[in-house]
């Protein structure tokens, strides 16, 4: 057990490596995270319900493009509120708690509101 202890920070440090994900992939996983929780007290009210969600916030943010880049917020920024998403794995086959969704919104106005407000020209 002494030898799993003394491991444990280089398994969590290689864990994550690899190529960074593109902005506008980990734009579109933080939609597909927050249309699943559309339904939830505390985001339902910003959200359009069902399949337009996605679509709708895809247009709004302009992470539909894969060339998207965050600016403001920035890509740090998004990437430590997006960690409330996750709790329930890394990939969007088991969707957010709307625990998550709603520390997500109160604890990051600023992207949820990236998500929810913003408009493209």
């Amino acid at each position: 057990m002494k030898h799993l202890f003394r491991w444990w920070p280089w398994v969590c440090l290689t864990a994550c490596s690899g190529p960074e994900a593109p902005d506008a992939l980990v734009c579109r996983d933080v939609v597909v995270r927050l249309c699943q929780t559309a339904a939830c007290p505390g985001v339902s009210a910003q959200l359009v319900p069902g399949e337009a969600c996605e679509s709708t916030l895809l247009q709004r943010t302009g992470c539909e493009d894969d060339a998207f880049t965050f600016a403001d917020p920035t890509r740090e920024r998004v990437l430590r509120c997006r960690e409330a998403l996750l709790s329930r794995g890394p990939t969007t086959a088991n969707p957010p708690a709307c625990s998550d969704a709603r520390r997500f919104v109160s604890e990051c106005p600023d992207v949820a509101g990236f998500f929810w407000e913003r408009q493209q020209p």
